[in-house]
Parts: C-alpha cells; sequence; structure tokens
C-alpha cells in the first residue's frame, strides 16, 4: 500500500482523513517543505505547527506552506480532519493572480471558519473529488484537472475570508507596506527586533506600521517580530544541533539569559527544557 510520502511523489499531492486513531508520531518533529489545508469535520485540535499552537474546531479550516510540523498537542476522542497536502512548488503554481491579500492574511491568521452549511459543503466536495483523482488516473490532463481543483479550494477559502475587495490590494499603499513588512522580517529578524528598525526601512512612522499591523491581522508590529523570532528561534533549537548560547548570539541576543527570558515569557518553557521534549527530526525533502 503506498504511503502519503508516496503518492505527493506520485501525483504531486495526497489526501486523507486524520483521526485519534491514525494520528502521527507525537514526538518526532518533522519538517514539510510542503503545503497543507485541514478541515475539522469533527471534535477539536489543537497542532504546532511552524513553531506556533493553532486550535481548530469543527467548521475550521487552516491553510500552511513550508510547514515545520512538531506534533499533535491535543485532540478530542472524536476528532475526524481532512488533511491535503501538496508540494509547495505544485500549490504556487496554481495559485498564480489570487489576490495578495488572501495569501498574506493567512500568513500571519491561518485559521477560517466555515460557519455557512452550503460552504462547507462545497470546500468539501472538492475534497472529495481530490480523493477520488488520488486514486484514478485521469489521462493526458490529470495534472491540470488537480490544479484546478486546488486553485478552486484557495478560491473558495479566500472567498470565504470575506476578500473579495483585495484583487485591489496591488493598488493599496496599506497592502504594499504591509506586504513588505514581513518580507523585511524574514530577512532582517535574526538581528532586528524592533519596530523602529522596520518602519524606517519602510520610510513609514511607527505608529503607522502598528496601526496597519492591527488592520491587517489584528496584531501589533511588535507581536508579529516576536512570533517570527519566536518561530525561528524554536526551528534552531530543535533542527540545528547547535548550542543554546550560540543561537542567542545568532538572533542577536547579548546573552544566553537575555533570550531565555525572551522565551520562556512566550512560551512558558526555557529554551533547554523546549529541546528535552524533542527527538532528533527527520526531513521531508520537496
Amino acid at each position: 500500500m503506498m504511503t502519503h510520502q508516496d503518492l505527493i511523489l506520485q501525483n504531486g499531492y495526497c489526501i486523507f482523513d486524520l483521526t485519534k486513531n491514525s494520528d502521527a508520531d507525537s514526538i518526532t518533529p518533522i519538517e514539510f517543505r510542503y503545503t497543507a489545508v485541514m478541515l475539522c469535520v469533527e471534535g477539536e485540535i489543537t497542532i504546532e505547527a511552524n513553531m506556533q499552537n493553532y486550535k481548530l474546531v469543527k467548521g475550521d479550516c487552516i491553510c500552511m506552506s513550508n510547514i515545520l510540523y512538531k506534533r499533535t498537542t491535543k485532540m478530542s476522542d472524536d476528532f475526524r480532519g481532512r488533511v491535503l497536502v501538496c508540494k509547495s512548488s505544485f500549490a504556487f503554481d496554481t495559485i498564480v493572480g489570487i489576490p495578495t491579500g488572501f495569501l498574506e492574511s493567512i500568513y500571519v491568521n491561518p485559521i477560517i471558519n466555515i460557519a455557512d452549511e452550503s460552504e462547507w459543503l462545497l470546500i468539501n466536495n472538492h475534497f472529495d473529488n481530490l480523493n477520488i483523482m488520488q486514486h484514478k488516473h485521469l489521462g493526458v490532463r490529470h495534472v491540470e484537472f488537480v490544479a484546478l481543483t486546488f486553485r478552486a479550494v484557495v478560491l473558495l477559502m479566500a472567498s470565504f475570508r470575506g476578500t473579495s475587495n483585495l484583487e485591489q490590494s496591488y493598488y493599496n499603499h496599506g497592502d504594499v507596506y504591509y506586504r513588505n513588512f514581513i518580507e523585511l522580517i524574514e530577512e532582517h529578524v535574526k538581528q532586528e527586533h524592533d519596530v523602529a528598525f522596520y518602519a524606517e526601512k519602510l520610510h513609514i512612522s511607527a505608529k503607522y506600521l502598528n496601526e496597519l499591523c492591527k488592520l491587517k491581522s489584528d496584531h501589533k508590529a511588535k507581536e508579529i517580530i516576536s512570533s517570527f523570532l519566536i518561530s525561528k528561534i524554536k526551528q534552531e533549537i530543535i533542527m540545528s544541533g547547535k548550542s543554546i548560547k550560540a543561537i542567542a548570539y545568532e538572533y542577536g541576543f547579548s546573552d544566553q539569559s537575555s533570550m531565555g527570558k525572551f522565551f520562556s515569557k512566550i512560551t512558558g518553557q526555557s529554551p533547554s527544557e523546549f529541546r528535552k521534549g524533542y527527538k532528533i527530526p527527520q526531513n521531508i525533502e520537496d
């Protein structure tokens, strides 16, 4: 029987149901260079993905890319989810032209609640179609059918979030500033942790950047910076094998103690305690 990894390599994606009995190893972290969409059909689940905790209840959908997935931290006995995983290269090829504002919004807040029954039926039907195509080849047009269906899933999610006006985001200065802010964090967060640095790079005031972040993500600029920073530090702690002291200096802290205080304030654990909860990681290449 083909594994999920075999199906991804063969088809570019796989789709499967997740329940209490089918949950993967809860300890070993797995690095996915993939894109994943999960629907919570019943019950509730709390997962740790990209080093952040996300709680999903019935009707929630989560979409994430380039995932560092460590574990399911909590799952109700009646939980049932549907999971779609595909190569990130495949996902990016199929979402060209989708409003940038939606893609930015799911980067910061990837959970979408689908409360309307007809909307839930729509997205479930697309999952059903992808499940059929996973096991039945449709000839020379197979890849096109799969790509169109995946694109429809993403467009539906954008619609459910209420982003019908985001096709104008290319021309909205606020959207451009916010997108550039996220890109600057990715580039500089190892050494730059202050809002003022990013505001100066964007040639706007720190106050305006904070207002913009609250509007776009419901989080302050400093909270977004800290979220990126803690995620990257967590990855280093469990994936790199470097000492905590070395990581602290690499990420712009004056010493190990100051990084430990920052880390503990956000996670409730010291970096050493956090590391003890992990085995050596398995890497899955795209």
